[in-house]
């Protein structure tokens, strides 16, 4: 369906687009990182280490294990160790992200202006993905850039598609090809490209164009295999009794070769309250037909995000039938009016395909989450342009702008209201409890960032909720039994995890921690000895290794200056909380 749109405008409105979505998000820019850019972006990270570019960019990567965080994930580190050679700091990490997300807009406005050749609809559509409230978390988390790397290269992937199915040329396959690769190679949902983008070609050139595209169809197929076999030993949740991260043995598709000497330590998810999805596959289905709904509720009208959620199990029930059936006919319309090359139905078909990682069908630890939105919103927005095209006539016309800019004017202020919410951790995680009393994760957060700043009384309250909120999660109790050990309640602190350790029998998190209030009691033998056990389970669990270096009764000759330095920090935290021994 080519048309002409003359460059000048089309230029211009994707400048406004650019800078709708820079303008919409700058509010919210702080130096501060967030969430998981602590574990994965703080002191003596890979990705923050510029010395480590050369390993990030070594194609040698692609085949052989490299064992370091987010190491699915390529492309991510390779962006963010260019930040940390750049000197940009937590602000200018951010501030990347935010650029990316405003060169998706305008990339999204020119795929909707080649597929449908109206400048207007696609401006509206774009300036909807651009000022969207849901793009929030993927531009304020530094580590969430992954989701904007990987939307960038899967809409590239997409308009070489659809140029080379209207006229075929090997230098836009390669294109094509390359661009689905390195989607894949930042994010997860780029592995349905092959599928996106034979929707998108069919849309444009009907059956002709697919018989044109077979052999760049066949090779995004070849690189969603590649990457499928590329991220299995490196990626995946370890969710305890469900779920491991990744292949950690040698197999007849992975030799040993390809492996590391040591991997890096994965500690359990704690369990939450929706854990009975990943057992009960009725469950999942229903549970999940909620999730994929209000995914369909907050594109339209978001006035439910949240940072962290807790969704609802639901079993067999009218109310869960009636939400299952919801995306299932969503589903069903995209794929009729997409037979009938409807620009609807192609963003119905996008944003069902974009979901269909995140349904929960292979396990995943987070059901629902603001960042998952991210690439649908895209098929919501060629969705909005589809309606806007419908109305040509002037009543029509005139009615439809000034709803759309209503719309618009809305999606945005929602934007700019949660900017505060990203200054830092503490405001974060307290608007999340705030608008998700009942999300016993949220809690634990800001407990973990009220403990950071010396607010036990804090700390020990919204731990404590947490772990009442989900009383079957250890790994909550734990959370709430470290805190009592470091607002020097070591007695609460021994009972609690001792609760944890009866629930998670073999967690080397709650041996060691009981060990070390075993030493603190005085009780040596006990205490080496459950520090042992939780070095048994868990070999590469430092806390515990350089606990019992303090007591004597391991031997490790020859120190390095870094275990040297980690002890002695180690022994003033002890000292610090009260705990020494």
């Amino acid at each position: 369906m080519e048309n002409r749109v003359k460059t000048a405008p089309a230029l211009a409105a994707a400048a406004l687009v650019f800078c709708a979505a820079a303008l919409v998000h700058l509010p919210s820019l702080s130096g501060s990182l967030l969430w998981d850019d602590a574990a994965f972006l703080g002191p003596g990270s890979f990705a923050s280490d510029c010395r480590n570019l050369p390993a990030a960019l070594s194609p040698v990567n692609l085949v052989k294990v490299l064992p370091v965080p987010m190491s699915s994930r390529p492309v991510v580190n390779a962006s963010l160790l260019l930040d940390a050679c750049s000197g940009a700091g937590p602000y200018g990490l951010r501030l990347t992200n935010l650029l990316l997300h405003a060169c998706d807009s305008a990339l999204l406005f020119l795929l909707i202006l080649t597929l449908s050749g109206g400048l207007l609809p696609a401006l509206g559509g774009a300036l909807l993905f651009a000022v969207h409230p849901a793009a929030a978390e993927a531009v304020n988390v530094a580590v969430f850039r992954s989701h904007l790397l990987g939307f960038f290269f899967f809409t590239c992937a997409l308009l070489a598609a659809v140029f080379n199915a209207r006229r075929p040329a090997a230098g836009k396959a390669a294109a094509a090809a390359a661009c689905a690769l390195l989607g894949m190679l930042s994010v997860e949902t780029a592995a349905v490209l092959p599928a996106a983008a034979a929707a998108a070609v069919y849309f444009d050139t009907g059956r002709e164009g697919l018989r044109r595209s077979a052999p760049l169809l066949a090779a995004l197929l070849l690189a969603a295999g590649f990457y499928v076999w590329f991220r299995a030993p490196r990626s995946g949740y370890s969710i305890e009794g469900v779920s491991a991260p990744g292949i950690s043995a040698p197999a007849a598709a992975y030799p040993a070769a390809l492996f590391p000497r040591a991997a890096p330590r994965s500690r359990p998810a704690p369990a939450m309250p929706w854990s009975g999805v990943y057992t009960d596959r009725e469950a999942n289905l229903f549970t999940m037909g909620g999730v994929l709904s209000s995914y369909a509720a907050a594109m339209a009208f978001p006035a439910g995000l949240n940072s962290d959620y807790n969704p609802p199990v639901r079993g067999f029930s009218a109310e869960g039938l009636a939400l299952l059936a919801l995306p299932l006919a969503a589903a069903a319309a995209g794929l009729l009016l997409l037979l009938r090359r409807d620009l609807a139905g192609l963003g119905i078909t996008l944003s069902v395909l974009t979901l269909a990682p995140v349904w929960n069908l292979v396990p995943i630890y987070n059901l629902r989450a603001d960042r998952y939105l991210y690439f649908p919103l895209a098929g919501g927005a060629l969705l909005a342009a589809a309606l806007l095209g419908r109305a040509r006539k002037r009543p029509a016309a005139a009615a439809a702008a000034v709803l759309t800019l209503a719309w618009l004017a809305g999606l945005s202020w929602a934007t700019l209201r949660r900017a505060p919410s990203f200054r830092d951790d503490e405001a974060f995680f307290s608007e999340a409890v705030r608008r998700g009393p009942g999300v016993p994760r949220a809690r634990a957060n800001l407990a973990a960032v009220l403990l950071r700043g010396g607010d036990c009384a804090g700390a020990l309250r919204e731990a404590a909720e947490a772990s009442r909120l989900a009383p079957a999660s250890a790994g909550l109790k734990l959370r709430l039994a470290y805190a009592q050990a470091w607002c020097r309640r070591p007695a609460d602190a021994g009972a609690t995890a001792r609760e944890a350790l009866a629930l998670a029998p073999r967690s080397a998190d709650a041996l060691y921690l009981e060990g070390l209030l075993e030493l603190h009691r005085g009780r040596r033998a006990a205490g080496t000895a459950l520090l042992r056990r939780a070095l048994a389970e868990d070999p590469g669990h430092r806390e515990a290794a350089l606990t019992l270096l303090m007591t004597g009764t391991k031997k490790s000759p020859g120190l390095s200056p870094g275990d040297k330095a980690d002890l002695a920090a180690l022994a003033d935290l002890y000292k610090a909380a009260g705990l020494s021994f």
